[in-house]
């Protein structure tokens, strides 16, 4: 059952990422702006490369580790542009389910047990693999994101 669940888990990973690639490449055409690259780029690899690493245990690390940051690169340019330009706030939702769909295949590969967490180990809940890494990790590139932004306009 865990590998039939796995394996649903990874289509479904696929099949949001393949819907983010194509709304993308109709709001951000790379053959009319040149910035359309970077998500078309990174939509190729969430859609193609992931499911395949995710599939693997050998590579579910990679594949957990990129998941993560595409989905917090995202999160932090697309809600630059939601405040900026146009609100997007509804692709933002469907980028961090996609981020949710990779931490629950990880969890369910990696974790021996799939008990609840105790409430607050310390340190360790801000340590890889655990959510706490990735909330710094949203604030910190948030943070730098922001001062770039800020410095070189």
């Amino acid at each position: 059952m865990k590998k039939y669940l796995k394996n649903l888990l990874i289509v479904a990973l696929f099949l949001i990422s393949a819907g983010g690639v194509l709304m993308h490449f109709g709001i951000h055409n790379p053959a009319t702006k040149a910035y359309g690259y970077v998500p078309l780029i990174s939509g190729i690899i969430s859609a193609i490369l992931l499911p395949i690493l995710f599939y693997f245990r050998k590579t579910i690390h990679l594949a957990y580790i990129l998941n993560g940051f595409t989905a917090i690169i995202g999160t932090i340019t697309m809600a630059h542009f939601a405040l900026v330009a146009r609100p997007i706030w509804p692709d933002i939702a469907i980028l961090l389910g996609k981020f949710l769909l990779g931490y629950v295949i990880f969890n369910l590969e990696i974790r021996s047990n799939l008990e609840a967490p105790v409430s607050f180990p310390g340190w360790r809940t801000i340590r890889y693999p655990n959510m706490g890494f990735w909330c710094v990790h949203l604030i910190l590139l948030s943070i730098v994101y922001y001062l770039g932004n800020l410095l070189w306009r």
